[in-house]
């Protein structure tokens, strides 16, 4: 290629400057510099050169940060600016609209704490699957269903929608939050789970909603959790504990 048409490439490009651009978009600059004179091969042997000269840096398969060259990011910085981002793209390119963030997480943004996870988890009604959404970042997909049937619906109703910065995640509300956390967690994960649920129990218990948790075991899910919860309660609430176990009595069923 031309000495020429590269440094045209690049003035393009940079009017993109600290910001995210797809390979669809660097691809579309490259062919209308090229005229004619494209080709597939020249484009990503283009984007090489123009990564080599950095002027881009990959920050996920087919997606790039426009940059000055001089200027250099640890990925910390690059996660803080760009992962909640990546994530909302990646999941609305992947599974729509119809989503919500569960587990641990869920629970934490519910306290206001917006840390980047090694993983996070996103209820949806498409699929299953883990995926690197940036560096060693994972997204876990997860399907949620009863008797071969999807309770996506159901739970959808139980979510709340959390503004970070300029993006908009819909996320489980405090109760399912809750519930869901307390579902299985790891002997890693055990700990902080559970001096988290109780944090939350400590800090809202005058406004945790009986209903919903009945609400969840009539679709016959989380038993185990609410047992977990009544046990976590015996030492924080009576009060709570008890009427965690009037709802186990009537709709669920102990757990030793």
């Amino acid at each position: 290629m031309a000495r020429w048409n590269f440094d045209i490439i690049v003035k393009n490009l940079l009017k993109h400057k600290n910001k995210l651009i797809s390979i669809e978009k660097i691809k579309e600059i490259i062919q209308k510099i090229l005229d004619s004179d494209y080709s597939e091969s020249k484009s990503y042997k283009t984007i090489y050169h123009l990564k080599n000269k950095w002027y881009l840096l990959t920050l996920k398969k087919s997606i790039f940060l426009v940059k000055n060259p001089e200027k250099e990011y640890d990925d910390q910085q690059l996660l803080e600016m760009f992962y909640r981002s990546i994530v909302k793209k990646h999941c609305k390119e992947f599974v729509s609209s119809k989503r919500y963030i569960w587990w641990v997480k869920a629970l934490e943004l519910n306290l206001t704490n917006f840390d980047i996870p090694e993983e996070i988890l996103i209820v949806n009604e498409q699929k299953q699957s883990t995926e690197t959404v940036m560096f060693y970042k994972q997204v876990l997909f997860k399907l949620y269903e009863s008797d071969k049937k999807s309770l996506y619906s159901f739970f959808h109703k139980l979510t709340k929608k959390i503004y970070i910065g300029k993006n908009v995640f819909p996320v489980a509300n405090i109760e399912l939050a809750i519930l869901e956390s307390l579902y299985n967690p790891s002997v890693i994960h055990k700990w902080y789970v559970d001096e988290l649920v109780k944090k939350v129990i400590r800090k809202n218990k005058k406004y945790l909603n009986t209903k919903i948790r009945e609400d969840i075991l009539k679709k016959n899910k989380h038993h185990s959790s609410i047992n977990r919860l009544y046990k976590l309660s015996l030492s924080i609430d009576p009060n709570l504990s008890e009427t965690l176990k009037w709802i186990i009595k009537k709709y669920s069923y102990f757990i030793n």
